[in-house]
C-alpha cells in the first residue's frame, strides 16, 4: 500500500520541479530579450544632424540665485523625438518659469563647480519631463554659464 502512494507522491514533485523550472526558465528568457530589445534602443545614437533637428535653445534669462548672486544662462533641450520638440516649443514660457524657479533653489557656491551644474542639469531634466505630457528631454546643454 505505501508503495503505490509513494510512486504516486514521487511523480508529483517531478511534475512540479519540471513545471517550476519552466516557469523560471521563461521568466529569465522574457526578462533576457526585454534587456536586449532596450539596450539596442538605448544604443541608437543620433547623428549630428538628427540631434540638432530635435534641439530647442531657449532665450538667455537672468535669475537671483539663492543667497546674493546672479546666473545669466542660456540652455538647450534635446527632444526624443520631432513631436516632443513640438511640445517643448508650445510649452516654452512654462519650462522657462521653472527653470527659472530651479535656478532660485541654487547658491552661487554650488554652481561654480561640475558637480552643482551636473546636478542642476538633472534637476532641470526630470522638472521638464515632468511637465510633459508624453515624450520626453534627453539632455540638457548650457551653452553659457556666468555666475556673479
Amino acid at each position: 500500500m505505501k508503495s503505490p502512494v509513494r510512486v504516486m507522491l514521487i511523480i508529483i514533485l517531478i511534475i512540479l520541479v519540471v513545471a517550476g523550472g519552466t516557469v523560471a526558465t521563461a521568466m529569465y528568457l522574457k526578462h533576457h530579450r526585454h534587456q536586449a530589445a532596450t539596450a539596442a534602443t538605448a544604443t541608437h545614437q543620433l547623428s549630428a544632424k538628427e540631434a540638432a533637428a530635435l534641439q530647442v535653445s531657449l532665450p538667455q534669462m537672468t535669475t537671483n540665485l539663492q543667497t546674493s548672486g546672479l546666473i545669466q544662462f542660456t540652455v538647450t533641450l534635446q527632444a526624443d523625438k520631432k513631436a516632443t520638440k513640438n511640445e517643448l516649443t508650445l510649452m516654452q514660457s512654462q519650462i522657462e518659469d521653472s527653470i527659472n524657479q530651479i535656478m532660485r533653489q541654487y547658491t552661487p557656491d554650488q554652481l561654480r563647480n561640475d558637480k552643482g551644474l551636473n546636478s542642476l542639469k538633472q534637476t532641470i531634466l526630470k522638472s521638464v519631463n515632468h511637465m510633459l505630457p508624453t515624450g520626453s528631454v534627453t539632455n540638457i546643454y548650457f551653452s553659457q554659464v556666468l555666475v556673479q
